[in-house]
């Protein structure tokens, strides 16, 4: 359903955003099957006054951890803001950036990895809008057009400890949390005593489950949805000198360097058999065209998902 028609089913909601300057943090994950982006639907119908972007840019034009300081964008009257610049710094919003503003709209989708770091910048952007709300200015209430987890709800990994809290990892959150976006920012509002009220319009303009056809990547290397099952895991192999398959057509789902025989039957064996029949490996080569082992021949595999309900994305065997 457009987002336009379900909001204004909304009664609540519609009065709200009538009357309210908007900010959106937002990307191109967002976007209608009426063909429009959200931010083009709220700003025809409502008072949005700036777009706040994470990394990869509004269009996911850009390699992880790469500035989008020199992107820019044009749509009437809406300032473009940066969040994930040349300076550390940049990750979280200045007051400056807040003001003007009464509500922000989180529209993002995830891929249930805690270190996947859109969440992370909505979380930065609640802590700011606490300590504006209670520094006497104007209320800025938040919210939160939610969407399915890609990864489903199934959780794993263990929480992590406050002292190694970072941008790609918020304090408490499981490897693979299972969790909406919705319900991940409602956590960190309850969880860390928020001052922000928030209001979550559910994920009803979504199916239940979600087509290759409709997924839109919210970054370069998450290119299909089932890349988001085994992201949370193999995401993990950028700690090790192997590929985690950056600079391919199958990132995360590829993995591999040009020191492993891609015929070896004993790693074929042992992680098909951990995982009880739930995967396959397709033995290849492959040449990543950047990141690690770049325009390198390599031998590895493809992982090939038979049940993912099954799939255990941290077994050891």
């Amino acid at each position: 359903m457009p987002l336009k028609e379900y909001i204004g089913r909304m009664n609540k909601i519609e009065m709200l955003l009538q009357t309210s300057r908007i900010g959106m943090i937002t990307n191109q994950s967002a976007f209608g099957p009426d063909g429009e982006y959200h931010f083009q639907s709220i700003h025809k119908r409502y008072d949005l006054k700036k777009i706040f972007l994470p990394e990869h840019g509004l269009f996911a034009e850009l390699q992880d951890q790469v500035s989008g300081s020199s992107l820019r964008y044009n749509l009437d009257e809406v300032e473009f803001i940066n969040l994930y610049g040349d300076q550390e710094s940049s990750l979280i919003p200045d007051s400056v950036s807040l003001e003007g503003l009464d509500i922000v709209i989180i529209d993002i989708r995830d891929t249930g990895a805690r270190y996947y770091t859109f969440l992370t910048t909505a979380y930065y952007f609640l802590e700011e809008i606490s300590k504006w709300n209670s520094s006497g200015k104007n209320e800025i209430s938040v919210i939160i057009f939610d969407s399915t987890n890609p990864a489903g709800k199934k959780i794993e990994g263990s929480p992590l400890q406050k002292e190694f809290e970072s941008f790609v990892g918020v304090r408490g959150v499981l490897h693979r949390h299972g969790l909406t976006p919705g319900k991940l920012l409602s956590y960190y509002q309850k969880e860390f005593h928020l001052n922000v009220k928030i209001r979550i319009v559910n994920k009803g303009w979504y199916k239940k489950k979600d087509s290759e056809f409709s997924w839109i990547p919210p970054s370069p290397n998450i290119p299909f949805r089932s890349t988001c099952y085994v992201y949370s895991g193999q995401c993990l192999l950028e700690g090790t000198n192997l590929s985690e398959g950056r600079g391919t057509t199958r990132p995360f789902e590829t993995f591999g360097a040009p020191y492993i025989n891609e015929e070896n039957i004993r790693i074929r064996k042992v992680l098909e058999e951990s995982q009880g029949g739930s995967l396959i490996l397709r033995p290849l080569k492959f040449i990543p065209t950047f990141h690690k082992h770049k325009d390198l021949v390599c031998g590895g595999f493809q992982i090939l998902l038979k049940n993912q309900r099954s799939f255990t994305v941290y077994f050891l065997p």
